[in-house]
This record gives C-alpha cells, structure tokens and sequence, in this order.
C-alpha cells in the first residue's frame, strides 16, 4: 500500500470516507489553497480510495492496527447479515405498495 497526497478530484470541500477506518473525512487546503486527499494505492497502482488525515499520521504499524480493528468490525457485520439472510424475507404487500404512494407516507 502506498498512500499520495493528490489534489481532490471532487467538487468543493465535500467529505470522503476513509477506506481504512470509515470516518468521515475533509480535504486538507495546502499552501496554494488548493485541497489535496490522501489518495491510497496498492501494489500495482490501483487506487482504493482516500485515507484521513488520522490514519495518514499513525504511521504504518497504526494502519495495520486500524485495517485489523475495521476487518472485525467488518466481520461482525457479515456475520449479523448472514443471519439474517437465514430467516425467511416478506416484503410489503402490493396493496400496503399501492396505499403509501397514495398518502405519501407510511
């Protein structure tokens, strides 16, 4: 993995969320008033999004610390959506369909 500051290819100051720890992440503004991300890229240039500022400064070892806390969480979530794709689905009937586009809500 390698991580590049590059200037942000996104309109205005509009936040990105961390590929490594999920937060909410903003542009940084250099010298030049120009707004950079931290642009993440593995072995063979391929781009995975961008990193805070956060994990940008915890170095190497704090960014392993933080993919390994991120793929538990990760895991745990896989895990809860796999029970539940185990349990039966039922959806709305067509007529509960019919009665909200009526009144609009719920």
């Amino acid at each position: 993995m390698k991580i590049i500051w590059e200037h942000s290819i996104y309109a205005g100051n509009a936040p990105v969320f961390c590929s490594l720890c999920d937060r909410r992440s903003y542009p940084v503004r250099d010298r030049h008033n120009q707004l950079l991300l931290a642009v993440i890229y593995d072995g063979r240039g391929v781009a995975w999004g961008e990193a805070c500022q956060d994990c940008v400064a915890a170095g190497a070892e704090g960014i392993r610390l933080r993919l390994q806390e991120r793929i538990k969480t990760l895991q745990a979530k896989v895990e809860d959506l796999q029970k539940l794709t185990a349990e039966g689905i039922e959806t709305p009937s067509l007529e509960q369909e019919f009665q909200i586009h009526r009144q609009g809500t719920p």
